[in-house]
């Protein structure tokens, strides 16, 4: 879940590089994004959101 990273504010999964061990996902790597990278990735985001939400009152 990226909620707080990068400036995303909803409870969204996106596919972001991890370190994986046997105990499972340990950590996320915060990669330096540009703001053109960060404005893209929020974009995503939001897009997400938009279909998450909906398909939450099904």
């Amino acid at each position: 879940m990226v909620k707080g990273m990068y400036g995303t504010e909803n409870e969204i999964f996106l596919s972001l590089p991890c370190i994986l061990k046997v105990q499972g996902l340990t950590s996320v790597i915060n990669q330096k994004l540009k703001d053109d990278q960060v404005t893209q990735l929020k974009k995503s985001a939001d897009i997400l959101w938009d279909t998450q939400k909906d398909l939450k009152d099904l």
